[in-house]
């Protein structure tokens, strides 16, 4: 099970007849590429040491989740209908781009800027001298401004990093295959569309780290 590729889990988990209908399954560590596990290593990211992979057969993204106090430890969540789209190069990307927002700890910067917007919004709200409704309209904007912002910064740093440990060319080929298979096309609250972080990446400065 060691020697098991993405692709080989793929058609496990998500192109078996036999395990249609089945929701989200957790990989113990013996069953995920060693590939991942040292990717994970180099990145300096602590997985959870008994399942550090999720895979959801029908659904089409990628997600990092943090390890909480008194729950699993850090895992990433991959979606099967996502996998079976890309080539193994693009997937190994993805894989590296949710490591990245572990290793940068996207989910506390995210918590504490949400937290700080809120008070920001109450504060602007209870500045002005205009009728409530409109105090929670501008405090709610700036809510959701500054949360949005906060969330598009982590998803372009995600990218720059996960160039770092796996090279500019393979993140930017798992971009180009995202756009292609147009799988974000406008700008979300959360993300922006593939073809601008593509431009972004191709336009920044990535370190160069040693070969191990």
């Amino acid at each position: 099970m060691k020697n098991m590729t993405w692709q080989d889990i793929i058609r496990l988990h998500v192109h078996c007849p036999s395990r249609e209908g089945i929701g989200v399954v957790a990989l113990p560590q013996g069953q995920v590429p060693e590939s991942l596990l040292i990717l994970a290593d180099r990145m300096n990211v602590a997985l959870d040491s008994a399942f550090p992979v999720e895979i959801d057969p029908s659904w089409c993204g990628a997600r990092a989740l943090p390890g909480l106090r008194g729950s699993r430890g850090n895992r990433v969540r991959l979606g099967g209908a996502l996998a079976g789209k890309l080539s193994p190069v693009a997937l190994e990307s993805v894989l590296a781009h949710e490591l990245a927002h572990l290793k940068c700890r996207h989910w506390e910067l995210l918590l504490l800027g949400t937290v700080l917007a809120a008070l920001g919004g109450l504060a602007v709200g209870l500045a002005v001298d205009v009728a409530t409704w409109i105090r929670l309209l501008l405090g709610g904007g700036v809510l959701v401004l500054a949360a949005a912002a906060l969330s598009w910064v982590a998803e372009y740093e995600a990218d720059s990093v996960a160039a770092r440990y796996v090279g500019r060319d393979k993140v930017a080929m798992m971009l180009e295959e995202l756009k292609n298979n147009h799988f974000r096309r406008v700008p979300e609250l959360t993300h922006p569309t593939d073809a601008l972080r593509l431009h972004r990446l191709r336009r920044i400065r990535i370190p160069r780290l040693p070969v191990p």
